[in-house]
């Protein structure tokens, strides 16, 4: 049979299938589950048994059959017999051979939803689970391949969460061949279904072993990994840590693609026959996929990039970055229709850069930028969509409306998108700074993020109007309040060195206006996040209220205490809050430096040029 039928796969159709059928019964009666037979057989009767099994189990028929008869559970713990020998005692070959026929016979059953049933109950997921420490490439394969199988239905990712099976499969991504570590990925992807699995991510500090594979150049592992961070990030502190170690801008970065990526064609039914064959390695590159079909696998892993910066910039801190690493710009360039794309998945893209573009939408502080973006009635349906609303059907609409417009519209749409190309060469510079972005405006004056010339760091820098009224009527009250801006500046220059206070480093005045440079926060101030708690009907937790509260009062007795210094404009806006909610208060405009015994007399307000 091994040899003659061994590319046959319809028995139940074969002019012999009676001859067939009483050879599996015979099989499964006198050899499999007969213990007598089973405990007397050499390793190699056995080991023909299972070929047989294997290439007679590719029928369907034959896999209800095998049930019937009660094969299931005996198969299951010969497994596990054999599988004790083999992590105990070493790599025997006919061991491995069997343990490689088993587990294709499982993923085989596996691959159809109500026979994953059979599988849980004979406990044999507990055997392959144990099999992902295997030493075998070919057995790990097909523990993996089983395990896959058995992960699509709900009710058997719960039983496998059960298990310790996190470690394992974080070990085989950090350290094994590509392909292992697809096949993992894969099934960590479907795993992270259940809260456990997720949980076992953060306790074996998953994180920088899944953010180490988006260097990979293989779309169907890149793919895997980026929706396996879409579930792990909706723990606060599993998102924060991913935005630590570089995966915002990583993520971004594929966005961009830039990159050369490849794939193949491969499934987990064709990977399963190529491994219990023999032929595991013969895999298909990118070279045999068309133009089409590499273009399709590119949507789909920026969709799921896409979804993973949706969840990443929940928290306020995340969407700072996402902003501040160029992301609006790099996610709107994903809006843009293009016809020469696969309609249905070229508008599902876009239907996720829409949602990651209206979740950043929804924190206040972006929304200027969104106004310029969009032409009216687009921006009306953009709005309407809500806050944080996740179904995707609901940005169908809005991409539909948007494929419709006119090519001067769509062109119009286009350049608003490219002038927020914060990479873009500087094209405004004052004094010795290059201006990379305007970060806001108002009544008195605009904030720039700047870079010093023939310098890289990067800084914040506020530009005041000097004619506004407020500063005076003349140029006589004009250079008095300035001398006393720039004083006061320079006192609080000079002698705040405190890791919650903003640090200033220059005023310099030119062209009638007063411009001071000072440490860009990389933060949002603590009043949008109040805001944006609200709108998302969340509240602080005590243990962040706490720390929060505690950096203040440390930074406010800094200030009074040791420096003497009364800030006297201290509002939600005016704290900003980085990362792991470090505390930064900014804005020292009215601070006075307070003399012993003296009374503070001058006018007390929101800073007039901030």
């Amino acid at each position: 049979i091994s040899v003659t039928y061994k590319n046959e796969r319809n028995f139940s159709k074969h002019p012999k299938h009676k001859l067939f059928q009483e050879i599996f019964t015979a099989l499964v009666r006198n050899r499999l589950t007969c213990r007598s037979w089973v405990n007397e057989a050499s390793s190699t009767h056995f080991l023909r048994v299972l070929i047989c099994l294997r290439l007679l189990i590719r029928d369907p028929c034959y896999q209800e059959m095998l049930h019937s008869l009660g094969g299931i559970a005996n198969l299951a713990q010969y497994m596990e017999t054999v599988e004790n020998n083999y992590l105990d005692y070493g790599e025997e070959q006919h061991n491995v051979d069997k343990l490689v026929n088993m587990t294709y016979i499982f993923q085989k059953l596996a691959a159809v939803k109500n026979q994953r049933e059979w599988v849980i109950a004979s406990g044999a997921h507990k055997t392959l689970v144990n099999l992902l420490s295997a030493r075998d490439s070919n057995v790990l394969l097909g523990a993996l391949l089983a395990l896959i199988s058995l992960a699509e239905s709900p009710e058997c990712r719960e039983k496998i969460s059960e298990l310790s099976i996190v470690e394992n499969l974080l070990v085989i991504l950090h350290e094994y061949d590509m392909l292992s570590k697809r096949l993992a990925a894969e099934l960590l992807r479907l795993l992270c279904a259940a809260t456990r699995i997720k949980e076992q991510v953060k306790m074996y500090e998953g994180v920088p072993v899944l953010l180490s594979l988006l260097h990979s150049d293989h779309i169907k592992l890149l793919w895997s990994i980026v929706w396996i961070l879409v579930q792990v990030c909706e723990d606060p502190e599993t998102s924060a840590e991913i935005r630590i170690w570089g995966g915002i801008k990583q993520l971004l970065h594929i966005l961009q693609g830039e990159r050369n990526l490849v794939s193949d064609r491969s499934s987990v039914g064709s990977l399963s026959s190529a491994n219990a064959a023999g032929r595991i390695q013969q895999l298909h590159l990118s070279d045999d996929l068309s133009p089409d079909e590499m273009q399709e696998n590119i949507f789909s892993l920026q969709a799921a990039c896409c979804a993973a910066i949706t969840e990443l910039v929940l928290s306020e801190t995340n969407a700072c970055q996402v902003v501040q690493a160029n992301g609006i710009y790099i996610i709107a360039k994903l809006i843009l229709p293009n016809k020469g794309r696969n309609a249905e998945n070229a508008n599902l893209l876009q239907c996720y850069a829409f949602r990651a573009l209206r979740f950043l939408f929804s924190m206040e502080r972006n929304r200027h930028i969104f106004k310029r973006l969009f032409p009216t009635d687009l921006f009306e349906i953009f709005i309407d969509i809500g806050h944080y609303v996740r179904d995707i059907r609901a940005y169908e609409e809005l991409v539909s409306k948007l494929n419709l417009l006119k090519e001067d519209e769509l062109k119009q749409i286009a350049e608003s998108i490219e002038s927020m190309n914060q990479n873009k060469a500087p094209t405004k510079h004052i004094g010795n700074y290059a201006i990379l972005e305007h970060l806001g405006s108002g009544a008195f004056g605009s904030v720039y993020k700047v870079r010093k010339l023939n310098g890289q760091n990067i800084l914040a820098m506020k530009e005041v109007n000097l004619h506004n009224p407020a500063f005076g009527k003349n140029k006589k009250d004009r250079d008095s309040s300035v001398k006393n801006i720039v004083s006061e500046l320079t006192i609080i220059k000079e002698q705040l060195y405190h890791p919650n206070v903003v640090r200033y480093y220059r005023t310099f005045l030119e062209n009638d206006r007063l411009y001071i440079v000072m440490e860009l926060i990389e933060g949002v101030p603590l009043g949008e996040h109040f805001h944006s708690l609200k709108e998302k009907q969340q509240q602080f937790t005590e243990e962040r209220i706490w720390k929060i509260f505690i950096q203040l009062c440390l930074a406010l007795r800094y200030l009074h205490k040791e420096k003497r210094i009364v800030h006297r404009d201290l509002t939600p806006n005016n704290v900003m809050l980085g990362d792991k909610d470090k505390v930064t208060i900014t804005d020292f405009g009215l601070a006075k430096q307070k003399q012993e015994n003296s009374k503070l007399a001058s006018v007390v307000g929101t800073i007039q040029y901030s």
